[in-house]
């Protein structure tokens, strides 16, 4: 029997709708079914498109990545009214129930009844989308409960909301503080302590947050009992001579076992023509299950999605080496498409490059929690136009990245993590399946029994086969399915965490990680989860020497830079304080100004602020004559990121580089500091030593 596609249920924001009840219909197209909840009556229909997206729009198009709680922008609805046209802009993906009838529930509905690790799950994808968010000026849509949905173990807002004013984590660290009186006794301990050093500002950013709730998390996460089951399938199809996708494991293989380095499972969808692709795609799935043998079976989450970046850009590199062996040019090269999913403790992993898919099925919905690397998402990502409209362009399916095409460099791999707290079902797939919504489609009939026992992994494999070959047929098809399955075991220990020691905390971030794979142990006492690991005094001197050394080598190299334009320095813009004794000096401390020097005005190759520190997005690029502010530093494991804030610039002389964003002033982005202590494009500031 022919399935049907779900009924596609809109959020309506803006003006002019506040005329209609329910039941009318919006130009003759979308029935008001409660409040701002509209039914789209013609599904397979073109939306209508604005002819420029405004401010208010282009959050959700950078926050594009971020879909998975965050709903897209499907279009516009242009209505006629008294006082002129208004704009109602609607809302897909949101966090509407089956029915179209009301929202999910808000997460202070639910939060009180829910599992420990049910709530730091909650709290943990909330951290995550904080940063992001801030960047975009839309943290505030964090804040506000009624927002804030949940729907099984996901998080879901139901719009964005422009910041009224500049947030901290202590806006957000006040919220939290009202859910401890009614947080599950197992952490009630541990938010309380959390929510205050949020407020009191010993927890300053949100990667140290996010490293917070993952220690907590593990400390849960033992209480699991946990299997993951896998199973794999590829067939050339009835359109294809040979089959260019590869999978791991082989095709028809069942794995069933807790999760490890061997609970993986791959897909790569092969470019280039002839035998190219098959073999750009065998040498992928070849020296990643080599490479998978490094996981450490222990290992914090930083360092599992660094290992998991670093053996995609080994596989990238093999292949290119092939390529320049061969001396392949141009779209001469073979590639190949990846998508990866490792199940490690209580968490799986999702690597992705290209156009092949991950969704993560749920029993109340299919999500594609994976962004394809082609032209219209990129579009979307740097806000240029909406999905719908990018999709008409001719080019908009050709992909922006794939392994083996170019030097590791210009490799940007995403790597998702997600916390698992019940049964779960992840189905990674080629283009072969997911074309034409195929998954969509059928994920109800054909995937879902699976949860309840109905069906087993193998009859799903085949039967997803069968459909891609049945309504596609045009390509290969490569599927694998992971089920997380998940039982407790026993009586969880109510877990807390100790405050951090404000005078030494940012000296431990900064080297912590050369010495230990762990900023924290687990301490004894049965109501401490990990207290922080004591340091011998010789830690300390050891760390004020390196700085010291470091500070001697930045003298040597940019003294001659900095005296010269001592001489003739230039008076800092009136957006800087005007402090006396504003001189340069070398540093790179909280308040310091960085000067972007240049020969002309146009834009710094070497200076792109990136969005955020873990997935590579770029902001935008710095023009000769910008002056950057540091108003936050990262330590990470042999890297430290600075988060800069333009202060003021000059005008550029030509914009054509393409898809790359001019920042503005108050542009926020980060940039890794051996990156800004390599150019010898800069000049340090700082305004008399005030921080």
């Amino acid at each position: 029997m022919e399935n049907t596609m779900p009924r596609n249920y809109l959020w309506a924001i803006g003006e002019g709708l506040q005329t209609y009840r329910p039941g009318d219909i919006i130009v003759d197209r979308y029935q008001v079914q409660y409040g701002k909840i509209l039914l789209d009556t013609q599904p397979g229909k073109m939306p209508e498109m604005p002819e420029k997206i405004p401010g208010v729009i282009e959050p959700y198009l950078k926050l594009f990545p971020y879909r998975l709680h965050i709903p897209q922008v499907f279009g516009q609805v242009s209505v006629a009214g008294k006082k002129g046209t208004k704009t109602i802009w609607l809302l897909e993906g949101g966090p509407i129930n089956g029915e179209g009838v009301s929202l999910v529930p808000e997460i202070t509905e639910l939060w009180k009844d829910a599992t420990a690790m049910r709530q730091l799950n909650w709290l943990w994808q909330i951290a995550q989308l904080w940063q992001p968010l801030n960047v975009q000026e839309v943290g505030l849509s964090l804040l506000n409960s009624d927002n804030l949905r949940v729907e099984g173990q996901l998080v879901r807002l139901v719009e964005l909301q422009p910041d009224k004013k500049t947030l901290t984590l202590q806006d957000l660290g006040w919220l939290w503080q009202k859910w401890v009186g009614s947080a599950n006794p197992v952490i009630k301990k541990f938010l309380k302590q959390l929510s205050y050093q949020m407020i009191v500002g010993e927890v300053k950013n949100s990667d140290l947050l996010i490293t917070q709730l993952d220690k907590a998390l593990e400390v849960l996460g033992r209480s699991q009992v946990r299997r993951v089951h896998v199973t794999t399938a590829t067939d050339t199809g009835p359109s294809r001579f040979h089959n260019e996708d590869a999978c791991y494991p082989p095709s028809k293989t069942v794995i069933s076992c807790p999760p490890s380095s061997k609970t993986v499972a791959i897909v790569c969808d092969g470019i280039g023509g002839q035998d190219s692709g098959e073999e750009a795609s065998q040498l992928a799935i070849k020296v990643l299950s080599q490479q998978l043998q490094n996981i450490p079976e222990n290992g914090d989450p930083l360092t599992i999605t660094t290992k998991l970046e670093e053996f995609a850009c080994v596989a990238n590199d093999a292949i290119c080496d092939h390529n320049d062996n061969d001396e392949r040019r141009g779209h001469k090269r073979m590639g190949t498409t990846l998508v990866m999913a490792l199940a490690h403790l209580h968490q799986l992993y999702i690597t992705h490059i290209g156009d092949s898919r991950a969704y993560w099925i749920t029993p109340s919905r299919c999500h594609q929690v994976t962004v394809d690397d082609d032209i219209a998402s990129r579009q979307v990502r740097l806000g240029y136009s909406l999905y719908y409209d990018a999709i008409k362009q001719a080019t908009s399916g050709a992909l922006v990245q794939a392994l083996g095409i170019n030097n590791s460099i210009n490799l940007h791999p995403t790597v998702q993590r997600f916390p698992i707290d019940e049964d779960s079902i992840f189905l990674i797939c080629s283009d072969g399946l997911s074309d034409k919504d195929r998954v969509e489609e059928s994920w109800q009939t054909e995937i879902l029994p699976l949860l309840d026992g109905k069906i087993d992994l193998v009859t799903v494999r085949d039967r997803l086969i069968e459909i891609a070959n049945t309504k596609n047929g045009h390509d290969n098809v490569t599927v694998a399915l992971v089920y997380y399955h998940v039982k407790y075991k026993g009586q969880m220990t109510e877990i807390s965490l100790p405050p951090i020691d404000v005078k030494t905390s940012n000296l431990q971030k900064l080297f912590v990680n050369f010495f230990s794979n762990s900023q924290f142990i687990e301490n004894k006492p049965k109501t401490s989860m990990y207290d922080l690991e004591y340091r011998s005094w010789w830690f300390y001197v050891l760390g004020i020497l390196i700085l010291l050394g470091l500070g001697g080598i930045l003298v040597h190299f940019l003294s001659p830079i900095v005296d010269k334009l001592v001489d003739k320095f230039i008076e800092p813009p009136s957006s800087l304080p005007r402090t006396p004794g504003f001189s340069p000096i070398l540093s790179l401390d909280l308040g310091s100004f960085i000067l972007i020097t240049g020969s002309n005005d146009t834009l710094n190759e070497s200076i792109e602020l990136l969005t955020n520190t873990r997935d590579n997005t770029v902001k935008g690029r710095v023009a000769n004559g910008t002056i950057l502010k540091v108003i936050g530093k990262l330590p990470r494991p042999e890297e430290i990121w600075l988060e800069l804030e333009v202060c003021s610039t000059k005008k550029i002389l030509t914009t054509d580089q393409e898809f790359i964003h001019y920042l503005q002033p108050k542009d926020i982005g980060w940039i890794q500091l051996f990156k800004i202590g390599n150019s010898l494009d800069i000049v340090i500031l700082n305004k008399s030593g005030t921080i």
